[in-house]
């Protein structure tokens, strides 16, 4: 990763993806650095360029639990006003180098975002519709497995963890909305592995409907997924207590405890938590033993007083 601008020309326009936002030390920005940061700490954003180079930019870190009017204005610019620094990561941005830095050029990233908005509409794709085939399978296969079919389960599987890795590679790869431009690596591999593939398939669905058809909500949807994971943890409890709905209850009952902390670690990395960032380690650790339990105690623990 640079700090330093690949050319040292100033005025030089690029875009990229914010890839991580993290609270470093505002030693560790250099004096003569284009955007002034005035406090103890400074946020470090990450961003992946548009030709693959990661640079890092700074802003000001929040004081008091108050943004900078600067940064507060980018927040603004990427259509999270009210959120905090977190929710930058996966939004598009335009930098401007400057004297052989780069920093985050906040008009153009509005200007950015609102060329892009008429297109929203057209983000939607037919591939979406093979990504939800794909969790239909999966879901038929392990009711296969476990009614002792093993080869239409094996074939199911198989098919599943094929067509659910080629479908969400290819999807993310083509997705660039104003507000999400997914990595298509990491979904076609969560696309690989059995039974987590449809956890990882339903996450992607959910994930793009609601920055493309809501973007304004888009951070607080994973809040939204964990309420959809307890009461289908709890709906497949119940199914499961009776024998003709035995295996659909069950089948629903173990992928709502796969995409539990998969749900909290999303969760926990949005901007909906303000300075009050949750423990992830421990909530997911938690997710994984007891499922939707562990989603349960979390939504009770971060919901906002």
């Amino acid at each position: 990763m640079r700090h330093r601008g690949p050319t040292g020309r100033a005025g030089r326009r690029v875009t990229g993806v914010v890839r991580r936002a993290t609270r470093v030390d505002a030693s560790t920005v250099s004096h003569d650095y284009p955007v002034d940061v005035d406090a103890n700490h400074a946020l470090a954003l990450a961003v992946e360029l548009d030709d693959g180079e990661t640079v890092r930019v700074y802003e000001a870190w929040p004081t008091g639990g108050h943004a900078s009017s600067r940064l507060a204005r980018l927040l603004d610019a990427v259509g999270h006003g009210t959120a905090g620094p977190q929710s930058l990561t996966g939004e598009r941005v335009v930098l401007t180098g400057e004297g052989g830095d780069y920093a985050v050029d906040v008009d153009e990233t509005r200007a950015l975002r609102e060329d892009a908005e008429p297109a929203r509409e057209d983000t939607h794709s037919l591939t979406e519709v093979v990504v939800a085939a794909g969790v239909l399978a999966g879901l038929a296969g392990f009711v296969a497995f476990r009614t002792g079919a093993t080869v239409p389960a094996l074939a199911l599987g198989l098919t599943t963890a094929v067509v659910l890795a080629l479908s969400l590679g290819y999807d993310a790869w083509q997705t660039h909305d104003a507000t999400w431009s997914p990595r298509a690596l990491p979904w076609a591999v969560g696309g690989l592995v059995p039974v987590v593939n449809v956890a990882v398939a339903v996450a992607y669905l959910v994930r793009k409907a609601a920055v493309v058809d809501d973007p304004e909500s888009a951070t607080h949807v994973w809040r939204d997924v964990l309420v959809g994971v307890v009461a289908a943890f709890a709906a497949g409890l119940v199914l499961a207590a009776f024998d003709p709905t035995f295996e659909l209850g069950l089948a629903v009952f173990v992928h709502a405890w796969v995409l539990a902390p998969l749900a909290v670690f999303l969760d926990g990395r949005t901007g909906r938590h303000g300075d009050s960032r949750p423990n992830l380690a421990a909530w997911i650790a938690g997710a994984v033993v007891v499922g939707g339990a562990g989603a349960l105690v979390y939504l009770l623990r971060t919901e906002p007083e």
